[in-house]
């Protein structure tokens, strides 16, 4: 039995709970956590005429910043990267957008999507 942590608990609760949302405004999800290399992309996803990639970032509160500070340039250039292969592998002929979607979880719960965040 595996014991799983809770910021990776917090992170996978985060990325359900924005599954919902994004489907709630449109979005067909395609796959989640999907990896290649080195990198993963949470959410993949396609509102015409994109596909979405969409990194879910889950913090139980803002005490130490906003989860959305945390996708620095290097996480972007995996982020960019781990998308054209996922373009490549599946013969998709989208233009790619990347979105963030940044909970905080307490005292209240807080849903922030950035659309073409980057």
């Amino acid at each position: 039995m595996s014991m799983k942590t809770p910021h990776l608990e917090t992170g996978r609760y985060g990325e359900g709970l924005a599954r919902k949302h994004l489907e709630k405004i449109g979005h067909t999800i395609l796959d989640c956590n999907w990896r290649h290399g080195k990198g993963e992309i949470d959410i993949i996803s396609i509102l015409e005429p994109f596909l979405v990639i969409t990194e879910v970032k889950t913090r139980t509160s803002a005490s130490y910043g906003y989860p959305h500070d945390d996708v620095t340039d290097f996480k972007q250039a995996i982020l960019v990267d781990t998308a054209e292969a996922y373009l490549l592998e599946n013969e998709i002929d989208l233009e790619l957008r990347f979105d963030v979607i940044s909970i905080i979880l307490k005292p209240n719960l807080s849903i922030e999507h950035i659309e073409d965040a980057f």
